[in-house]
């Protein structure tokens, strides 16, 4: 790349209780291959000692900012406004960038404009040798296309199989980040995917990069599940959702949309039974309205899985619930 192209990368944080993290995090920024960036961390009320070893590495490039707990999407809010960037790097704070993650992606982007870019990802698990693993194999689905659309109804299962991008994986032009305004500070759940469902749709398409990766960090014991066991969470998730379905379904209403839709609204039917009925029936209400039959999240091992099979997912989500009590009986 040409050494006069030299565009401003924002970077925004926010950390809350990432003691353990924030030092390896922070390394990942302030070493990258790319010289022109910008750091905010903003941390999100943190009773640790987050606020005390990030500041370690404060300097004209990283700033460190501290507000009472009111979420994260409030803190990128914060972030997003104080950032002077040509493009926004959204880091959270358990996670890792290669250092030439932003330079690779930005030596595709400055050659597209108007375009998102995604970087490839190691998943691992805390403790694990990182760098040394090879990223998820993501060519069939993240992919260079000039269809936003098809690229979003590909991500929510439109075509089969359903994926996800990291928040940390995206690049994004902050032109249009500006146009789509900022994160939902109600959200709970799936608040990138709400956000990155706008951003996405505002742009030209998705360009990838190969070879270059962020790291996500999966902490043992953490129960992903447990989160949807709570109603205020099951309503943010299904707001997201909502939200996606209007955002997409402004631009098509084709099976694939359709398909995607009914497998997500689904997922969410699945996730509040037994607990809150009202939600099922709301969320099957959905479903019915594609006329699309959803495909059924995986629900446990291979008992849990033949009794959805053959009894359905009703009876399977129960046998979970069981199999959980018992095995977890003192």
């Amino acid at each position: 790349m040409s050494t006069n192209l030299k565009p401003l990368v924002s970077i925004v944080i926010p950390s809350y209780n990432a003691e353990r993290f924030i030092e390896e995090t922070l390394d990942s920024v302030v070493n990258q291959t790319w010289p022109n960036i910008e750091a905010f961390v903003v941390d999100d009320g943190s009773a640790d000692k987050t606020v005390q070893l990030a500041k370690k590495f404060e300097s004209d490039k990283v700033k460190v900012l501290k507000q009472t707990n009111s979420g994260a999407c409030v803190a990128r809010n914060k972030g997003l406004a104080l950032s002077k960037g040509d493009f926004i790097q959204y880091l959270d704070a358990d996670d890792v960038l290669s250092y030439d993650k932003i330079e690779a992606q930005l030596d595709v982007l400055i050659n597209n404009p108007g375009y998102m870019g995604i970087s490839p990802s190691v998943h691992f698990m805390d403790g694990e040798d990182y760098k040394s693993m090879l990223p998820r194999e993501e060519s069939d689905w993240i992919h260079n296309t000039d269809d936003p659309v098809d690229f979003l109804i590909r991500l929510y299962g439109g075509y089969g199989e359903r994926w996800m991008v990291q928040t940390s994986a995206w690049l994004t032009p902050m032109d249009i980040a500006r146009k789509a305004g900022p994160w939902d500070e109600s959200l709970l759940l799936d608040q990138d995917g709400e956000y990155f469902a706008r951003v996405t749709l505002l742009s030209k398409g998705i360009r990838t990069t190969g070879g270059v990766n962020y790291y996500r960090r999966f902490v043992s014991g953490s129960n992903i599940s447990s989160r949807y066991n709570n109603r205020s969470n099951l309503e943010s998730a299904l707001h997201a959702l909502n939200c996606k379905a209007k955002y997409l379904g402004e631009h098509t209403n084709s099976t694939q949309f359709r398909q995607a839709m009914s497998t997500l609204y689904q997922e969410i039917a699945v996730n509040a039974y037994p607990m809150f009925p009202d939600l099922v029936a709301f969320c099957k209400q959905k479903v019915s309205q594609t006329r699309m039959k959803p495909a059924l999240p995986v629900l446990g091992g291979s008992l849990v899985e033949t009794t959805k099979l053959v009894f359905g997912w009703k009876a399977a989500k129960h046998l979970r619930r069981f199999v959980h009590s018992v095995t977890h009986k003192k």
